[in-house]
């Protein structure tokens, strides 16, 4: 590989005004949905929810996310990711401001749902793919660094959400956040351009219908898509209960979003470093040591009551859990053709939503049965062992597919 092709200055110089406002979008969109985490208490103490009913509103996001993201991730792959990132704007900021208004379960998750669908959904794929378009050499790195904005914004929206709901109450609270949101996005949205034509990494070419893995895209995405589906149940236990987890075991409300925004700082970092070991082994392989750093962690939250042993059981799994999404998102681009780019991405991830929405519930559920996370997290627990089987036996697929054209031919006597 030339210095040339590795040196970010060799990258087109706008590439790097569409990666900022790609990762600012992303921040803002992943962080709506950590909302559900800061809202549970309070939406509990007022109207006396189960917890299990208002972590549906997570998966009626994730829902909203994973139906919105097939349409919407089509769609800018034909009419450009400009307009579709407009829209998104416009109904995020609305669906979330609205939520000052809502007084009952079925619109808590209508909200949440529409947050998500005409929402986050027109910025996560079509902005991400439109990121992986505008690099060359580094496209690892760089969805790997939008990716580190989403995380980010599910610390950082989180934990504003709290602080606005100490001063102004959660109705009020949520009001400011959609105003926040629109007075941000709105004018990032018009510095959005098409990518010129693309080029695959230095060293690797894919024709037009082609991809980088030479293997049959109806094969190995529905393939990426079980593995998301079990990846995301194992994550979500912790990204969305691990706020009211803390609360629980004594600390007080901001110290508990502490330990969600201590994970997503982290997980800037472990983004940053998973998206570059992608463009160096693969996307496969780094996907597969991010996934076993997530799941060797979660179950442990549920085995301490030290707040200091809980930050850094946050630090280890914030790391682990970072590179998770960043890594499916470059498999799903190194297996599909670059027209189907913005496509594949947004299968992959729609499956992935669906397995955060049922690990969401499955948290709430098991702790208004139990009384306490023990069980959820070891189902979380499970179900990452489950992906990680999941992708080894991918690994094996790709090897037996490629192994023809090594092994020498051997003579007839």
């Amino acid at each position: 590989m030339s210095a040339a092709a590795t040196d970010p200055a060799s990258e087109r110089p706008y590439s790097w005004i569409i990666l900022t406002v790609s990762t600012i979008s992303l921040s803002l969109g992943f962080g709506a949905g950590g909302v559900v985490s800061v809202l549970m208490k309070p939406l509990e103490e007022e109207f006396g929810w189960l917890r299990a009913d208002i972590s549906m509103a997570f998966t009626a996001y994730s829902i909203g996310a994973a139906l919105g993201g097939l349409f919407w991730g089509a769609l800018s792959d034909r009419i450009g990711a400009k307009p579709v990132a407009l829209i998104g704007t416009i109904g995020m900021s609305a669906s979330l401001a609205a939520l000052k208004w809502q007084s009952a379960l079925w619109q808590l998750d209508l909200l949440f749902f529409l947050i998500a669908a005409v929402g986050f959904a027109c910025l996560f794929t079509p902005l991400t793919a439109l990121t992986g378009l505008w690099f060359n050499a580094r496209k690892g790195l760089a969805i790997g660094i939008a990716t580190a904005g989403g995380a980010f914004g599910q610390g950082i929206v989180p934990y504003l959400g709290r602080f606005l709901i100490t001063e102004l109450g959660w109705r009020d609270a949520m009001l400011t956040l959609g105003a926040l949101f629109l007075a941000i996005l709105l004018p990032l949205m018009f510095l959005l351009r098409p990518a010129p034509a693309a080029a695959g990494p230095a060293g690797q070419t894919a024709p037009p219908d082609g991809n980088l893995w030479n293997l049959p895209l109806r094969v190995t995405l529905p393939w990426l898509g079980i593995a998301a589906l079990f990846c995301c149940v194992c994550m979500t236990a912790p990204q969305v209960h691990l706020i009211p987890l803390g609360i629980d075991l004594g600390c007080s409300p901001q110290d508990a979003a502490g330990l969600l925004l201590t994970v997503m700082v982290t997980a800037v970092f472990g983004r940053l470093f998973f998206g570059w070991l992608a463009d160096r082994i693969g996307g496969l392989s780094a996907y597969f040591l991010a996934s076993l750093a997530q799941t060797s962690v979660v179950f442990f939250f549920t085995q301490t009551k030290s707040i200091a042993m809980l930050y850094q059981l946050s630090v280890l799994f914030g790391f682990g859990f970072a590179g998770v999404m960043t890594c499916l998102l470059i498999c799903a681009r190194e297996a599909a053709p670059i027209r189907r780019s913005a496509f594949a991405m947004s299968a992959v991830a729609t499956v992935g939503w669906i397995g955060m929405g049922l690990g969401s519930y499955q948290a709430g559920y098991f702790y208004d049965i139990s009384a306490n996370y023990r069980l959820a997290f070891a189902n979380a627990t499970a179900a990452g062992v489950i992906n990680l089987l999941i992708v080894a036996a991918l690994f094996w697929y790709r090897r037996e597919r490629s192994l023809p054209r090594h092994r020498a031919v051997t003579p007839t006597p």
